[in-house]
């Protein structure tokens, strides 16, 4: 049986609080955070299954269906890190969403999709001090309201959008 690690999850929560914690205390960088400190990452937890060679991001209470394979764009790494003089390797959250061009994500229902169109990351603008929180250009589709639409949102609107629907 694998060792399943553990998140707790925060949702769009996670994202802000890296965000707050870098502007109140006046950081140069962001702080990721690691799983071992109990701390709220974006889905509730990051397991693989090795019989199957498959991962989960056990979100699908979301709306759409973000995968093991969106984890980049969520900014989850399995990271090396050193507790007590061993290294180990753990899940980090960080804050920079990156959904980027070509992205095709299904909702539950089946009934509607997403694909990303035009994107830009998350990242600091160092000339303003202040956290840009990157574009995402999609194409909406709801096939049971025969709508086609494209939208424009924020890597954290669109990340929303996918959590809540």
């Amino acid at each position: 049986m694998p060792v399943e690690k553990l998140c707790y999850e925060g949702g769009i929560k996670a994202v802000h609080q890296i965000i707050e914690q870098r502007i109140s205390k006046g950081k140069s960088n962001f702080q990721r955070l690691d799983e071992d400190k109990k701390v709220p990452f974006i889905v509730p937890k990051v397991t693989w299954n090795n019989a199957l060679g498959t991962g989960s991001l056990n979100n699908e209470h979301w709306a759409y269906r973000v995968g093991y394979a969106f984890r980049e764009a969520l900014d989850l790494q399995f990271m090396e890190r050193i507790r007590d003089k061993q290294k180990v390797h753990l899940w980090s959250q960080g804050c920079l969403l990156n959904f980027k061009e070509g992205d095709l994500i299904s909702s539950n229902c089946g009934k509607k999709y997403v694909q990303v169109k035009y994107a830009s990351p998350m990242g600091w603008d160092e000339d303003k001090n202040e956290m840009y929180y990157g574009s995402v250009t999609y194409t909406y589709v709801d096939n049971e309201n025969s709508i086609s639409e494209q939208r424009h949102a924020t890597q954290t609107d669109f990340l929303s959008l996918l959590i809540n629907g």
